[in-house]
């Protein structure tokens, strides 16, 4: 059994750069060339098969008046799309350009060559994939642009594999965990990617849920392997083990999978011991000889003898494998999963994979025959508990990548493609409130403390959130809406009124009718926008058209209005109402008692539910360590990226040694800038530090703190609401203030907390105690007065009332609301 490559980076890439004359002839007649939306066209790379063929049957089912073509290669695949009932087409020919340029939908398993890709311009294009991506995928991997030549060959193949990539409607993934990675891998938002399941994989999960149905894969299985089958109930007993194994791809290289001679024997031996059976089924694209190896008990079951193996993985008591999808579309069975990776420094160094593979696998990975032979020897037997753990294992991954596992993914794509086709006006209702905070990244800050005051006050108005991944929870009774998706876009352009708190983006114009409240996102210390030096005129230009989209601006205090007007060029009127975020900051401290002086005094309750939110023992002092971002993140450090001039698990490991001295343990916990997130986190495996960078809400973090430590971040603005101690950990103060951002005041004269620029001094003060008399200096006081005048807990109440009295949101809503 021998398979050649027959695609190659390099050369298919090439091929694209010659034809960009017909992309542009394509995309020109597509201006004069009707769709007819009740015509639907499929491909696959693979022919008649993949996810499309389970679309395609559904909508067939569901819309039997739809016109299903289906963009085939040769007659073979011609055969077969008409077995299904579908009407084929050649995809290169003048047909296939013609039914791609007249498709309303156009579905795609590999890419948009799977139809004629010159034609797809103006359609409504489904990219189904195929498979969960272990390892990286199309822009992800530098291998994808390969190509010789000069640069700009280079940058053209960049653009048109972006343009490609940003032509597709619907990228479908199998759970949110396979949406992040197609994100990343095709450069579009996130809303352009949605979680409904792999269609490819609805009979495999009906195969777990029916063993009649596996034993008719099973069946249809041996049968192909020209093995006996009890035909009148098309079942076969299990006690003879069919184990399947398949490689990936080396994108041209050799398979290093392949058994050398004396490995041939050990397979053998194996097999006849165990009374099993091996199935050997390379990559389509593959390079490798696998003639040697079959025998007696060793089978080939190449694409030649089955085009598409998934829909009879239910046959299999076991599969090899090494960074293929198809493990993770055999993990909704349960059964064991044998990783072999010969090659696994030389694959993640060359292609990549999108995490460690020992993370996927478990931590149990085999780097010769001899292993797998040995793990298979554990996992096939029946009743062992080595089998037992493995499938713990497989149901795990399965977990983790499959949101659905009910067999109805296809129906979910069908559906949502002909939801996707009505007016936004029936997908959105019109007159809601759009939230976003910090670019959809966390339901935080203002906006959700504005959400929870609209939502009491006028429960049936409809509420949608901007989030970036779908595992981001919103508020109960509201929606959330993956960003750049055709949703999001609308809810945008259908809501009265617009709350967030950073820029808008996306080419955002307000219409008439619409109302735009930017809350920001805290007082600044640092220059922001026009403030910053060296900023360029195009800068310049887009923020004065950014500051123009905001009818109305939220400030905190004094200071802040004047930044906004000088920093942000902005004209338009400023609610100076406090901070909404901060309200449960300022109901988290109360007055001294009657007859005693002083400031006032942290709620205990409040600061045990902090804590136990973030999951910090409450005999545990807590210091905090939340610093701001910098312009050149990632910084690098203990944090993988994220910013950690302060060393958290040095301070750690400190803290704990002063203990002896102190009595008391510390814990670190460490919260980065929502801008610092993807470059990496705090403490792994450090018992010491929890790293609370992606905890939803930052006010949990303020109020379990003992004493935080920031550098010029605003939540030494919101610390100070709740009377937390601070010290400042600046050591690139000269810096940062000279060159990088610069003041808007003298924060050396007015700091509520003491400058530090070493560790040493830092865990000097803890040693000390005398953090504690922080919040009682004239310094606290005077910053409390100058930057924090309105925080009293009611900041929320008067911005909502301040929209109501502008008519921006109903007044009546709520009362009707209580007549019914």
């Amino acid at each position: 059994m021998t398979t050649t490559a027959r695609f190659g980076f390099a050369s298919g890439n090439l091929a694209k750069i010659w034809a960009v004359p017909k992309y542009v002839f394509g995309f020109i007649l597509s201006w004069f060339v009707p769709r007819d939306r009740s015509s639907w066209i499929f491909g696959s790379g693979i022919g008649v098969g993949e996810g499309a063929l389970a679309v395609a049957r559904e909508l067939q089912r569901r819309h039997p008046e739809t016109r299903v073509v289906w963009a085939v290669a040769d007659e073979e695949e011609a055969e077969s799309a008409r077995s299904e009932g579908f009407e084929p087409v050649l995809r290169h020919g003048r047909a296939g350009f013609r039914a791609a340029l007249r498709a309303g939908v156009i579905v795609v398993t590999h890419g948009l060559g799977d139809v004629n890709r010159f034609g797809v311009t103006g359609a409504r294009i489904v990219h189904l994939g195929h498979g969960t991506p272990l390892k990286l995928l199309h822009l992800d991997a530098s291998v994808t642009t390969t190509i010789g030549g000069p640069e700009l060959l280079r940058a053209l193949l960049r653009r048109m594999y972006l343009l490609g990539s940003r032509s597709v409607d619907l990228y479908v993934a199998g759970s949110a965990a396979g949406a992040a990675r197609l994100r990343t891998a095709y450069r579009v938002a996130p809303g352009r990617v949605r979680a409904l399941g792999d269609p490819r994989d609805d009979v495999v999960a009906d195969q777990a849920r029916d063993p009649r149905l596996a034993a008719r894969a099973r069946a249809d299985v041996r049968r192909l392997l020209e093995l006996p089958v009890e035909e009148e109930t098309a079942s076969v007993t299990r006690d003879e083990p069919i184990i399947l194994y398949a490689p990936t791809w080396r994108d041209g290289e050799p398979d290093p999978g392949v058994p050398t001679a004396a490995e041939v024997e050990e397979i053998h031996r194996f097999l006849a011991r165990r009374g099993a059976r091996l199935a050997i089924r390379p990559h389509r694209l593959g390079l490798g000889a696998y003639e040697h190896v079959l025998g007696e008990r060793v089978h080939a079951l190449g694409p030649g003898l089955l085009r598409d193996v998934t829909p009879v993985l239910g046959a299999f008591d076991a599969v090899i494998t090494d960074y293929s999808s198809l493990a993770v579309d055999f993990s909704l069975l349960g059964e064991p999963i044998v990783w072999f990776a010969p090659d696994l420094e030389r694959y993640t160094a060359s292609r990549g994979l999108y995490e460690p593979l020992e993370v996927t696998a478990t931590g149990r990975i085999q780097r010769a025959w001899s292993g797998v032979l040995q793990r298979l020897e554990q996992v096939v037997a029946a009743g062992e508990p080595a089998r037992a753990a493995a499938q713990a294992d497989t149901r795990a991954l399965a977990e983790r990548f499959h949101a659905y596992t009910d067999g109805g993914s296809a129906a979910r794509v069908v559906e949502e493609v002909l939801r996707l086709g009505l007016p936004a006006h029936e997908r959105i209702r019109p007159g809601g409130v759009f939230f976003e905070s910090f670019y959809g990244r966390q339901i935080a800050c203002n906006p959700l403390a504005i959400d929870r005051e609209i939502a009491a006050r006028l429960p049936e108005l409809p509420r949608y959130w901007s989030v970036h991944d779908e595992r981001i929870a919103v508020p109960d009774g509201a929606t959330p809406l993956l960003v750049g998706g055709p949703d999001w876009i609308a809810a945008r352009r259908l809501s009265r009124l617009l709350v967030v708190n950073d820029w808008l983006r996306f080419g955002f114009r307000r219409r008439t009718g619409q109302t735009v409240l930017q809350t920001w996102h805290g007082t600044m210390l640092k220059h922001l926008a026009l403030g910053r030096p060296g900023v360029g005129l195009r800068t310049r230009l887009a923020i004065h058209r950014e500051s123009r989209r905001w009818d109305l601006l939220l400030s905190q205090n004094r200071h802040s209005s004047e930044r906004f007007r000088s920093e942000y060029a902005y004209r338009g009127e400023i609610l100076e109402l406090g901070y909404p975020r901060d309200d449960r900051l300022a109901r988290a401290t109360a007055a001294p008692p009657a007859g005693r002086e002083g400031a006032p005094e942290r709620i205990r309750l409040a600061i045990d539910a902090a804590r136990r939110a973030l999951g910090v023992p409450t005999r545990a002092r807590v210091l905090v360590y939340a610093p701001t971002w910098r312009e050149d993140v990632p910084v690098g450090g203990t944090g993988g990226g994220a910013v950690d001039l302060l060393d958290v698990r040095a301070l750690a490991a400190e803290l704990a040694a002063a203990s002896t001295e102190t009595g008391e343990e510390w814990l670190v916990v460490a919260r980065g800038h929502t801008r610092t997130h993807d470059a990496g986190g705090y403490g792994i495996g450090e018992s010491r530090v929890i790293d609370a960078s992606r905890h939803p809400d930052v006010n949990d973090v303020i109020l379990a703190a003992d004493l935080l430590i920031t550098d010029y971040s605003s939540v030494m603005f919101d610390a100070a609401v709740a009377r937390v101690p601070m010290a400042f950990f600046v050591p690139d103060l000269v810096d940062y203030r000279d060159r990088e951002r610069g003041f808007t005041f003298d924060f050396e004269a007015s700091a509520p907390g003491p400058l530090l620029a070493t560790r040493a001094q830092l865990v000097d003060a803890v040693r000390s105690g005398d953090w504690r008399a922080y919040p009682c200096s004239e310094r606290y006081d005077a910053w409390c007065a100058r930057f924090l005048p309105h925080e009293d807990g009611g900041a929320s109440e008067r911005v909502v009332d301040a929209l109501i009295e502008r008519r921006v949101l109903p007044a009546g809503a709520a009362a009707e609301t209580e007549d019914r």
